[in-house]
């Protein structure tokens, strides 16, 4: 049974390092011209002309939030933080 100094082990592990970084660097390659050809997700434009408002008005605005902050909580399991409510016509 032979032993391995300990300069043939730190070449033979620097060799096994250096191989194993090549193959992630080529796997990053060849993966990063598949993230162009993946859909790309648009956001949703809203009209900058109808300024949002800190104050319910009408009890349907009151409704719309507590409904809206219920599917939140349900959907994410996160607490809602209402920042703003407009009303859209």
């Amino acid at each position: 049974m032979m032993l391995f100094t300990f300069s043939e082990g730190l070449g033979f592990s620097l060799l096994s390092i250096t191989i194993v970084i090549l193959l992630i660097g080529t796997i990053m390659l060849a993966i990063s011209p598949l993230k162009k050809l993946s859909p790309q997700i648009k956001k949703a434009r809203y009209d900058e002309s109808i300024q949002p408002t800190n104050s319910i008005t009408t009890e349907d605005m009151m409704v719309a939030a507590l409904v809206a902050s219920i599917d939140y909580k349900e959907e994410t399991g996160k607490e809602p933080f209402l920042k703003s409510i407009r009303e859209i016509r």
